[in-house]
């Protein structure tokens, strides 16, 4: 197996230490100069968070595997079970699949969402302060400045979103969970309630809605940005995720008119690798990258994809579960999405071993080079971070969860008529078979895309390991392990001293 350059290898095998200095908060000037840094990403402090989400180190660390809202997906799709770790040379995210890190809220992977996210939290908070006033209530006169505070509310409650699902065990109204900031002040905070998050959350995708419509909707008209149907995708995965009746009812009205807005993948898009948004009609929010964005190994493309030139491509790949891929039937276009081991070969007839358990998504994600590997040294295929395929399934879920069978199966139907020849067997599912169904489409379907561990909490359900799973094969684990949730960081135990009041 090759290994990774001598300095770029010292640097993912040396100790992952926290910078303690970097726990303070963004700022303004932070902001601007990450814009600076990309001259494609220059008009304003919205789209410098667009361009953090997608730098290294966001999560105040120097470990390679901190880069963002990829990175966690990462984290969450391994500890669903459906990613594997086939091997642990370099040491990346060891510590999650094993468990060890999980169990120990001194440990960096607890650490660097939490620092992330409200590190994000906070800087939204100034925008929306900036321009709405210290209650953020204040409408904007211009139509550019509403939208501006739109989408920094719902990207501010998309990151309270986030640690809700990977902090908690889910809904729990009367639970002390995590600490609210709507103002970027410098005192700490307490934690709140649950139903406090979540009324937060609604409360601004709810403003953000209204904001936009005042302002003529999607002002920003970019994939790249979270504009109407986005905010209001975020919306229906909150109400999902509180689960009580009238939330489902919600997500299921939100997720059926964003259902509209975009095509679905044609099965010629599902194999194109899912590598650049013009590619990709069904891509609802996306992180544009090229050369100037400057991403390399540090990267997600640099640890799933073994076409680029990172830990994936020189032996720590990441690949689907033995069991989840058996699930996918012959005839369905996802199959060619992922294939078998142990040879891989590429475009120029070059091959590498990378051994029995990996089956690897080489035929659903690959990079924008093309398939060499190895051959990306710098990273220019984009991330997805939302489609329309998620809204479907959403949609399914809600209504089956709803016991609405008959919109769940007709969600379910429109997109499964793509993937497969005869759909006809779902007309026969109901009850908890059908919504057994439609998880199962979830996590075959979102596989890589960090979305299967919030369905499988939200839904309360099990974890299933497949037999190639490198530390737990075959272990079926509820989704209250408390190994499987994020500890509230040391850090923050230590640095707030009301945290618990």
């Amino acid at each position: 197996m090759v290994a990774l350059g001598a300095g770029l290898l010292l640097g993912a095998c040396s100790k992952d230490y926290l910078d303690i200095s970097s726990t303070r908060y963004i700022s303004k000037s932070d902001i601007d100069e990450i814009s600076k840094t990309s001259p494609h990403l220059k008009d304003g402090t919205l789209n410098g968070l667009y361009a953090y989400n997608m730098l290294a180190f966001g999560g105040g660390t120097t470990g390679h595997d901190d880069f963002g809202q990829k990175g966690y997906d990462i984290y969450t799709d391994m500890l669903s079970g459906d990613m594997n770790l086939n091997s642990a040379i370099y040491g990346w995210y060891r510590g999650v699949v094993d468990f060890s890190d999980m169990q120990n809220y001194a440990a960096n992977p607890n650490f660097k969402p939490w620092r992330f996210y409200y590190f994000m939290i906070r800087s939204t908070n100034q925008i929306i302060t900036n321009l709405a006033g210290a209650d953020g209530k204040k409408v904007p006169e211009s139509d550019k400045d509403k939208a501006v505070v739109a989408e920094a509310k719902a990207l501010r409650a998309y990151m309270y979103y986030n640690l809700v699902n990977m902090y908690t065990l889910g809904y729990d109204a009367n639970e002390k969970i995590l600490p609210i900031y709507t103002q970027a002040v410098d005192y700490n905070t307490p934690s709140k309630h649950t139903q406090e998050v979540y009324a937060l959350m609604i409360d601004d995708l709810t403003e953000s809605l209204a904001l936009y419509e005042a302002a003529g909707r999607n002002v920003t008209g970019q994939r790249k940005a979270v504009d109407y149907n986005v905010a209001q995708a975020i919306l229906a995965y909150v109400y999902a995720s509180k689960g009580t009746t009238d939330a489902l009812t919600e997500a299921a009205r939100l997720s059926a008119e964003v259902m509209t807005k975009y095509p679905l993948a044609s099965k010629d898009v599902l194999l194109k690798g899912f590598n650049k948004v013009n590619d990709n009609p069904n891509w609802m929010w996306s992180g544009v990258i090229d050369l100037q964005t400057n991403l390399d190994l540090v990267s997600w493309w640099g640890q799933v994809d073994i076409y680029t030139y990172s830990y994936a491509a020189v032996g720590d790949t990441k690949g689907i579960s033995k069991e989840l891929y058996d699930a996918i039937p012959a005839n369905d276009v996802r199959k060619a999405q992922f294939k078998e081991g142990p040879e891989f070969d590429d475009i120029n007839g070059d091959s590498e071993d990378y051994g029995e358990l990996s089956i690897l998504p080489v035929g659903k994600f690959f990079a924008s080079d093309g398939k060499i590997l190895m051959g990306a040294r710098i990273v220019q295929s984009d991330y997805v971070y939302m489609r329309v395929e998620e809204m479907y399934l959403l949609n399914a879920e809600v209504n089956a969860r709803l016991s609405n069978d008959g919109a769940a199966k007709a969600s379910l139907k429109k997109l499964m008529e793509i993937r497969l020849d005869d759909v006809a067997y779902i007309d026969g599912l109901s009850g908890s078979a059908l919504l057994d169904e439609i998880l199962l489409q979830t996590r075959i379907e979102l596989w890589g895309e960090g979305k299967t561990y919030a369905a499988i909490k939200r839904n309360k359900k099990e974890f299933k390991y497949g037999s190639n799973h490198l530390y737990f094969p075959t272990n079926v684990i509820p989704y209250d392990d408390a190994r499987l949730t994020f500890k509230v960081p040391q850090a923050e135990i230590l640095n707030n001293p009301v945290y618990n009041n």
